[in-house]
This record gives structure tokens, sequence and C-alpha cells, in this order.
């Protein structure tokens, strides 16, 4: 498809724009010049457009003189070249005009004949400016070296400079510039810097570098983690005077890095409980589901068993029951607990009756002969709190007394309700708990090795801890092999007066 003036003027600045750059990069790159000049001389359109192109191929010619990284010996040879290189530009857009169907080859020749005088008149011009500039060249190698030293500099800054600081020292190990924002987070400042001692980790790690060597390694500056980059700067002799010192604050990396790796051990850690968790629950679901199959069936054939004995296998169906139900009860709050789908819901309870009415849910699951004490010390009144997180942590603290102690064993329960404080005492003779042991209590799936015959899923107490936290209340205990366990639970008690406020 044919395109119009305008574009063929942008793609001209475009290929201008490339040759510019191929100057900085290559040392031939100033005769791609010509490439521009063609351009503007073979490409149709308004004499305007060639007009544009040449101004803008004339301004990038006179640039590349100051920004191209020639010798200084080749100045005069640069400014003839130049001369030159803007006089065929000139033409070209001469020319252009001359090139246009209106106009005659009799003007284009005279036009040509002009620009050839135009241009012996610029390279007289460009040999009197290389005997000017043969004067300054003397003045220019004297500074040459710092020149060359500092570009270098600024290059090994722009190109590694991080969020950071970047510095540079020179062999006494003092500031000679100090740059960055991570200066005030190390209490630095730049106007201060320059001539002090510079206190970088141990300092003969840094030193390595004034033997060419690229050093790195970390180091703590306040407290948070930083990583220290050295690089030697060589300068126009190829010594090494300076070197350009890189720090970066990696305090928020190295706190992801932690929080990875803790991420990744939870993961093991849940991986591990998955699996305790499948072993576990085949092995509990199986044993009370035998219990009952095995009571029904002595129930079914046993037709000559009298009211004792037919009493004793409905006990042990209920109790089998009753296990299968904690065992579902406890999966299924865990699973709430972690999914943060538990919340509290404080409602009206009358306290001394609600613990009454709690002992004749819960009789039917001890053991044949044993015995709850249930002691109130307080008045009986009614108190704001969650009756079912309330219920679940007694369950759980009733239901292991039953468990854990013998089968005419004596349980204690003692409630005392003080002002804003319901404390609750749950004490039991049974087989107690190892001391090197009970630091592990609370956690999931954990059983005591002296209670691996009893049947339990070691997430009892796990849960009611978490029940106890949501009523911002706390549980401790004592402890002894043989001798019985005592749990003290303590939780604030939340008045319809305080719930209004906090309303």
């Amino acid at each position: 498809m044919r395109t119009n003036y305008s574009d063929r003027v942008a793609l001209g600045l475009v290929l201008i724009g490339g040759v510019f750059f191929t100057e900085l990069v290559f040392s031939w790159g100033l005769f791609a010049y010509l490439l521009a000049a063609i351009y503007i001389f073979t490409t149709p359109g308004k004499f305007v457009h060639g007009l544009i192109l040449g101004i803008v191929s004339s301004v990038f010619i006179v640039a590349g003189f100051f920004f191209a990284d020639y010798p200084a010996d080749q100045n005069s040879l640069q400014i003839s070249v130049r001369f030159l290189l803007l006089f065929i530009i000139i033409l070209c857009v001469i020319s252009r005009k001359r090139n246009h169907p209106t106009e005659s080859l009799a003007g284009q020749k005279s036009l040509l004949d002009s620009a050839i005088a135009e241009r012996n008149e610029a390279l007289f011009r460009l040999r009197k400016a290389n005997k000017e500039a043969e004067g300054a060249r003397e003045e220019t190698k004297k500074s040459e070296n710092e020149v060359v030293k500092g570009k270098r500099i600024h290059a090994a800054m722009a190109h590694h400079f991080p969020d950071g600081v970047i510095c540079v020292l020179n062999r006494e190990m003092r500031f000679v510039l100090a740059d960055g924002r991570g200066l005030e987070t190390l209490g630095l400042h730049k106007k201060d810097l320059r001539g002090e001692f510079a206190s970088i980790g141990s300092g003969d790690e840094l030193k390595r570098s004034f033997n060419g060597e690229s050093v790195s390694f970390e180091t703590l500056i306040n407290h948070e983690a930083y990583t220290v980059n050295a690089l030697p700067i060589s300068d126009a002799k190829n010594e090494i005077n300076e070197i350009l010192i890189i720090i970066r604050n990696i305090t928020d990396r190295k706190k992801l890095e932690n929080n990875l790796f803790k991420a990744l051990e939870k993961e093991k850690e849940l991986n591990l409980l998955m699996s305790q968790f499948v072993t576990m629950a085949s092995h509990k679901f199986r044993t009370p589901l035998s219990t009952i199959l095995s009571s029904v069936f002595l129930l079914e054939n046993n037709v000559e068993a009298d009211e004792n004995e037919r009493k004793s296998y409905f006990d042990k169906i209920k109790r089998a029951v009753h296990n299968l139900t904690g065992l579902l009860n406890d999966f299924l709050s865990l699973g709430k607990l972690e999914e943060g789908k538990v919340k509290v819901a404080f409602s009206e309870t009358e306290i001394k009756s609600f613990f009454q009415e709690f002992l004749q849910e819960i009789g039917s699951i001890k053991k044949a002969k044993q015995k709850i004490t249930f002691t109130y010390d307080g008045v009986a009144c009614t108190v704001m709190t969650d009756q079912l997180l309330l219920k679940n942590i007694l369950m759980s603290l009733l239901s292991n007394a039953i468990e854990y102690s013998s089968f005419d064993a004596e349980i204690e329960l003692a409630v005392e309700l003080k002002q804003d404080n319901l404390k609750i005492k749950v004490a039991d003779h049974g087989i107690g708990i190892p001391e090197e042991e009970q630091h592990q209590i609370f956690k999931r799936f954990y059983r005591g090795q002296n209670a691996n015959n009893i049947e339990g899923t070691g997430l009892g107490l796990n849960i009611a801890k978490k029940y106890i936290r949501l009523l911002k209340g706390t549980i401790e205990f004592t402890s002894q092999v043989n001798k019985g366990t005592t749990f003290v639970t303590n939780i604030p008690v939340v008045t319809l007066d305080i719930l209004e406020k906090q309303a």
C-alpha cells in the first residue's frame, strides 16, 4: 500500500534517529548519515518535508560531535567530516526541491554547482577550525585521565545502582562520594561523608577489590540485613585506586524467605498431621463400631441373658456411640476452628442451672461406679456467655477425666463465680500425665504414652484450649502419674452492660 507524505517523514525521522545511535555505538557510524542524505534526496514529497528531515539530520550531526566517544586526536578530522556531511545534507535538501516535477534540469545543475561552492567554503572553515583545536588539545590531555575515570564511575553507578546506597572509597577506605535513598536509613548524609572513614563489614573483604576482585557479602547494619557488593574502578592507566560499593537493604527479602520457610515447615506439619489423622481415624472408628456390632450380636443370640447382662451390653453400645459422636464432633470442631468459622455468640445463662443440666447429660457416659461431685460457690445469677463453647469445654475436660479414671473413681467438678470471673476446676484420680510429656498435651493428635490403650483422638484438649481463648480465658493444670490430674479454667464473665457498650 502506498504511504502518504507524513508517513515518509516519520520513517525518515526513525532512520535518522537510528543513524545517530549507530554513531554512538560504532566508530564508523558517522558515515551512516549518507543513508539519511540518500533518503532525503530520493524520497518524493514536498520541499518542506525534505527541509524537516534535513534540519533534524543536521542537529544530530552536530550533537554527535559532543556525545560520540572519539579519541581527542581525531577532533580535526571529525569537524571536517561533519561539515562535509552538513554540506551533503543541505545539498540533498536543495536538490530535492530541484527534483520536483515542476523544476527544470538546468535549474538542478545550477543548484549542484552552488552546492559544490558551498562545500569548498565549508571545507576551508573546517580546516581553520582544526588549526584552532590544535591549541586546545594540550589542555585536554591534562584532564583526560580524570575524564576517563569520571566516565567509568558514572557508568558503574548508572548500571549497578539499586534501591540502597552507592559509594566510592579510596585506598585509605575513606569516602570519595556517596549517594542513594538508603543513606538516611544507615544514618549517613552525603555532605558529611567525603573524607570520612568507611566502616562497612570487616574492611578486609572490601580491600580485596583493590586487587581486581569483585566482592560480595551480607552484613547487619542497625539491626537490618544488607548485601554489600564491591567492584574495582580502574583509571586511564588501568590502575585501581578506588572501588565502587553497592549496599542493598534486603531485610524485607529476608523476612519473605523466613515466611516461606515457615510456610514450608507448616505444610510439612500439615502433611504429617494428615497422615496421623488418616491412621488414627481408621483405627478409632473401627473400635467402637466393632463394639457396637459385637454387643448387638450378643443381645440377639443370648436370649437367656439376665437384665444386668443386657444392661451391660446396652451400656457398651451407648459408650461406643458416644465415642463415635465425640470423634466426629472433634473433627468437625477442629475444621471449623482452623477455617475461622467459630464465632462467639453470647446469650443469657443461669450459670448454676446450666452446670446441673450438663451433669445430667454427661451422666450416661460415666463408667459403672464412677461418681461426679459438683460444688458451686457464688450467687446463682444470670451471666452472658456462649453456652455451646462452654459446654464443649466441659465435655472435653470431663470426658478425659472419665476415660482416664478407674470404673469406681470419684471426679470433682467445682465452679466458682466471683464478680467478673468464672472459675471451673475438674479433678480426677486417674492415670495422670508424665511430667516429661506435660508440655505437649495441648498439641493436636498428641496422646501420652500411658494412654495408648484408652480410646481417644488427642484432639479434645487442643480444641478446648482454642474455645477457651475465644472466650478470652485461660487454662492451667497439674498432674502426677497414677495420682490424677486437675484442670483449672478461668473465663471472664461478660455482662449485658458491657455488651451494650461494645455495640
